[in-house]
């Protein structure tokens, strides 16, 4: 398997990479996420063609890897979903032609439901993420690397979308985002579980504090689930208030944090160089 090749980590699938026999890893690019370091994901948030990507070219000057294409915050002039498709899938070349062969891009279409700024029916979205992950069995590789679903969607559309992904070698990073506050410790470990029982090869939580209680909530349960090793997972508290949780990432088991290379996606993200510099000097 090539180094292009994203290898998806769920416990079922053969092709999961293992360290010492216990950890799980999801690797994509020659990226592997859930050993030693967090990566550096970076949003594009552009709104056309042109500002995606020059945002890309800020992105490449930043220590990042995973570069995030944030699909909701374009064309968001074209509510018709066929027609934001067309002009998604009319981009998406330019953009892998524009990253190169050793960073990887996520595809993600955030709904207004969890903080995003799209409006799209379940099947309408599940037909954009098919349609972005391409088909293997027509004999392309996907241009997309990895893919995000919010799990809150339907059952039905979240199993079928992680089930193409999976058939087309693209990495799932499951998502759930708590705009209103915090979840409990243990309601929030049982979430990523039930992310990676899914079939998530990259269970996500966002969570917003409203103490700094709340962020230490969030980090003892991130490290709790990192302790099971049975797999990456990305644990966030957002705001000013959780940026503590973005650059301690290591030592509480969260595989990635988000960072910016100009506008953000979500609050409390900081520049991926200040954001390198401070994982670096936070190392365990």
């Amino acid at each position: 398997m090539t180094d292009s090749t994203p290898t998806s980590s769920t416990p079922t699938d053969p092709t999961a990479t293992e360290s010492a026999g216990t950890t799980v890893t999801a690797t994509v690019r020659g990226i592997e996420l859930g050993r030693a370091r967090p990566e550096i994901i970076v949003p594009l948030v552009g709104d056309d063609h042109d500002a995606v990507l020059a945002q890309a070219d800020a992105a490449l000057k930043t220590p990042a890897r995973i570069i995030e294409w944030r699909i909701d915050r374009f064309r968001p002039d074209l509510e018709d979903s066929e027609d934001h498709r067309d002009v998604v899938l009319a981009t998406l070349p330019a953009l892998r032609a524009k990253l190169g062969p050793d960073k990887a891009l996520l595809a993600t279409v955030r709904t207004d439901a969890e903080g995003g700024s799209r409006r799209i029916r379940d099947l309408d979205l599940a037909v954009l993420l098919e349609a972005l992950m391409g088909s293997r069995r027509a004999g392309t590789q996907s241009q997309v690397d990895m893919i995000d679903i919010e799990t809150s969607r339907s059952p039905e559309i979240v199993a079928r979308v992680i089930t193409t992904a999976h058939r087309n070698g693209v990495v799932v990073i499951g998502s759930f985002h708590d705009l209103e506050g915090t979840p409990d410790e243990a309601e929030i470990a049982e979430l990523l579980r039930s992310q990676r029982r899914l079939g998530a090869d990259v269970p996500k939580i966002a969570v917003t504090p409203r103490t700094a209680r709340d962020v230490l909530t969030l980090l003892s349960a991130s490290l709790t689930v990192a302790s099971e090793r049975t797999g990456p997972h990305i644990a966030i508290s957002m705001g000013t208030l959780g940026v503590a949780s973005r650059v301690s990432a290591e030592s509480f088991g969260s595989a990635a944090t988000f960072a910016t290379a100009g506008a953000a996606s979500a609050p409390g993200q900081l520049g991926a160089d200040d954001v390198a510099r401070m994982l670096e000097l936070l190392r365990p």
